[in-house]
C-alpha cells in the first residue's frame, strides 16, 4: 500500500465514533463471547489481568483511549513504510530529503484539517509530534553551516546578566557538574560547534524545562524550534540512572516534565534569572 493511501486512512479518525465496532469486539473477546457484528457498545469497562504470582491488575478500557492508541498505530505503520522506502531507495540524499519533505507537507495539510474538526482535535497533538519527529530525522539536516550546533543568546537583550545568573543557579542547585567553568557554559550559547558538552547531573525533567527556557525569545534566546532537542544533546550529556546510557534527543523530546520540576525549578528560573 502506497504512503499516500496510508496517509489518507488517517481521515477515517475524523468520523465520529470511528472504531466503535472494533472496541465492542474487544469487549466480547475479553468475555469469551462471539461478536455478532451488529451490537455496538462503547461504554468504558474494566479488564482484569492476572500476573504469574496470581495478583490481579485492573485496567479501565476507555473508547477514546482505544481510538488514540489505534491512531498511533496507524502513524507507526505509515512511518515504517516511509523508512523502508527511504532506506532502500537507490537515490541521492537530496532526493530522499525532497521525498520526505513532500510527505511532511502532505501531513501538515492533514494536521490543519484535524485541528479544524471537533472530531480531530484529540488526534492533532499526536500527529503534530509525529510530523516533528519525522522532520528532524529525515527531512531537516544539521551540519556545521546551519547555525544549529549550539544555542544562541542575544547579547543586546535587556537582562544582560542572564547567562551569569543561569550558570550560578545551575551550579548552586547541582544541576550541572561543579567542575563546569563559566566560560565553558557560555560557549553553549554562541551558535558554534560544541567541542565538549557539559555534564547535566540533574533530572531529565529539569533538563527538558531548561531547554525550553533557553529557547524562548522572551528570555533573550533564539528559538531553535524542533532542532532544540538535537542541539541539547550536543551541548549537554545526561546519563540515565536506569540503564547508564546517554539520553538521546528522542528521549528528551518525548520526556514529560513533572509538576514538581515546574513548581520548583520553574520558579527558580523566573525568580533567580529573569527578575531584575
Amino acid at each position: 500500500m502506497g504512503l499516500l493511501i496510508k496517509a489518507e486512512k488517517l481521515d477515517s479518525f475524523l468520523i465520529e465514533r470511528y472504531l466503535e465496532k472494533e472496541f465492542t469486539k474487544e469487549w466480547y473477546d475479553f468475555n469469551g463471547v462471539d461478536y455478532d457484528g451488529v451490537e455496538v457498545n462503547i461504554e468504558s469497562y474494566v479488564q482484569t489481568f492476572y500476573s504469574p504470582d496470581g495478583s490481579a491488575n485492573e485496567v479501565k478500557m476507555v473508547f477514546e483511549d482505544f481510538q488514540t492508541a489505534s491512531f498511533q498505530t496507524a502513524l507507526n505503520e505509515l512511518r515504517n513504510s516511509f523508512v523502508e522506502e527511504y532506506v532502500t531507495s537507490y537515490i541521492s540524499l537530496a532526493e530522499k530529503i525532497a521525498y520526505g519533505t513532500s510527505l511532511k507537507l502532505h501531513l501538515e495539510e492533514k494536521l490543519e484539517k484535524f485541528r479544524g474538526k471537533k472530531t480531530g482535535v484529540m488526534f492533532a497533538p499526536i500527529l503534530s509530534d509525529f510530523i516533528s519527529a519525522l522532520s528532524i530525522q529525515f527531512v531537516e539536516v544539521i551540519d556545521s553551516r546551519s547555525g544549529n550546533n549550539s544555542f544562541h543568546f542575544h547579547e543586546q537583550y535587556s537582562h544582560k546578566k542572564v547567562l551569569n545568573k543561569l550558570y550560578k543557579l545551575l551550579i548552586s542547585e547541582e544541576l550541572i557538574s561543579k567542575e563546569t567553568k563559566e566560560h565553558h557554559f557560555f560557549s553553549l550559547f554562541q551558535n558554534k560547534e560544541v567541542e565538549k558538552p557539559v555534564a547535566w547531573v540533574g533530572t531529565s525533567s529539569s533538563l527538558k524545562l531548561f531547554i525550553q527556557f533557553v529557547n524562548n525569545t522572551e528570555n533573550g534566546f533564539e528559538d531553535k524550534g524542533d532542532y532544540k532537542w538535537r542541539i541539547a544533546v550536543k551541548c549537554f550529556v545526561k546519563v540515565s540512572q536506569k540503564n547508564l546510557r546517554k539520553i538521546t534527543y528522542t528521549n528528551l523530546r518525548t520526556y514529560k516534565i513533572t509538576d514538581k520540576t515546574k513548581l520548583v525549578f520553574g520558579a527558580l528560573l523566573e525568580e533567580s534569572v529573569l527578575k531584575i
